[in-house]
């Protein structure tokens, strides 16, 4: 009995004895894992400090002559040879002439009107010196320097309703403006530049027989262009009239005008159209540009990596205790690396390195 008593005590120790250890053991552990799991992680933080920065939409495109226009005729007859001044890259001033059609049988049209009207006047001299001797020092006047060679002037001025009656009876009128028809036509036989510019396209060589419609070549502006770029819809509001444009050409930096802005929106790519003038002679019709449209938008923000703003409204940062936070923002621009938001103070560190698994509230550690 006694021996059995002992034995009990014994077994009953050794089982305290391995209790106290096993709890021992399992708080060691515990210890361990909360150890571990207060480790702060290193992070990188980037300092908020808001601004009105100046906003630019990148974009690109083709320079194209303002003033582009086919040149047509409206006449027949046989282009003159003139020293091969029609031809591809050939410049003209304003009002120079850049083609000349033979007119030699339809000037020679022109004058015999003229000289029907001519002998008009003169026949109708004697009754008005009768009977409107009022006006007839103009009439004679006018008949005296009168010049089949030359394009006719106006009609001298009727001072009765008489006086008009008559003229008009007598067919003045009506053969005054068939010779200035013809003197209009006779113009045609001439094409002059209608501005500054060249010759881009030629489709007819001197000694060519042309007829009325035919497309003789193509010519444009050499110092006036346009550049027509598309940006998103949601900036329409932002760009404004006559802001100004740059673009690089050449290591020179030449600068434009935002002249047209069309509002109606482009239903496949949802983009408007905005229309940049130039005016320098250095630049070329079809020449590839890339340049920068200035958004009139004045809100203050801070610019960040694209990466660190999460959902398109949050970013995480390091609060004062040293724990994860987060802050809502609202995005103001987006850049193809970056993004502007809004809503956070000046001094505030966003967390600016990846962290696997962050949360609220995980202990962090701020690298130097």
């Amino acid at each position: 009995m006694k021996k059995y008593t002992i034995s009990v005590g014994v077994g009953l120790t050794i089982l305290f004895l391995a209790y106290l250890l096993s709890n021992l053991i399992l708080g060691s552990k515990k210890n361990e894992v909360s150890s571990v799991s207060e480790v702060s992680k290193l992070v990188a933080v980037k300092e908020v400090k808001n601004s009105i920065s100046p906003i630019s939409l990148p974009v690109d495109g083709r320079i194209n002559s303002k003033n582009k226009i086919d040149i047509y005729s409206e006449v027949q007859g046989i282009v003159n040879i003139n020293g091969n001044i029609f031809k591809e890259g050939k410049t003209f001033k304003k009002n120079d002439k850049i083609l000349s059609i033979k007119s030699d049988e339809f000037s020679t049209s022109v004058k015999q009107a003229r000289s029907e009207l001519q002998n008009l006047i003169a026949s109708i001299l004697p009754d008005i010196k009768i009977d409107f001797n009022k006006n007839f020092n103009s009439w004679n006047n006018y008949f005296q320097e009168f010049n089949v060679e030359n394009e006719i002037s106006e009609l001298p001025i009727p001072k009765s309703d008489k006086e008009k009656y008559y003229i008009v009876g007598k067919g003045i009128q009506s053969m005054y403006y068939k010779v200035k028809s013809l003197e209009e036509r006779l113009k045609k036989f001439i094409i002059n530049a209608p501005f500054d510019g060249s010759i881009s396209k030629t489709y007819i060589n001197e000694g060519t027989l042309i007829n009325p419609g035919m497309i003789l070549g193509s010519f444009i502006s050499d110092s006036n262009f346009e550049l027509t770029v598309n940006i998103p819809s949601k900036y329409a509001d932002f760009v404004l009239i006559n802001d100004k444009v740059e673009i690089t050409f050449n290591n020179k930096k030449i600068n434009g005008l935002i002249k047209r802005i069309n509002k109606n929106i482009d239903e496949q790519s949802q983009t408007i159209s905005i229309h940049i003038e130039f005016t320098n002679r250095d630049l070329k019709d079809g020449l590839y540009v890339n340049t920068k449209i200035p958004l009139d938008l004045n809100s203050e923000g801070f610019s960040v990596s694209r990466s660190i703003l999460i959902n398109d409204s949050f970013v995480y940062v390091a609060e004062n205790n040293n724990v994860v936070g987060i802050r809502n923002v609202k995005p103001i621009y987006y850049d193809e690396d970056s993004v502007i938001i809004s809503g956070l103070k000046d001094g505030e560190k966003i967390i600016s390195s990846y962290i696997p698994g962050i949360y609220k509230g995980m202990k962090i550690k701020i690298s130097d």
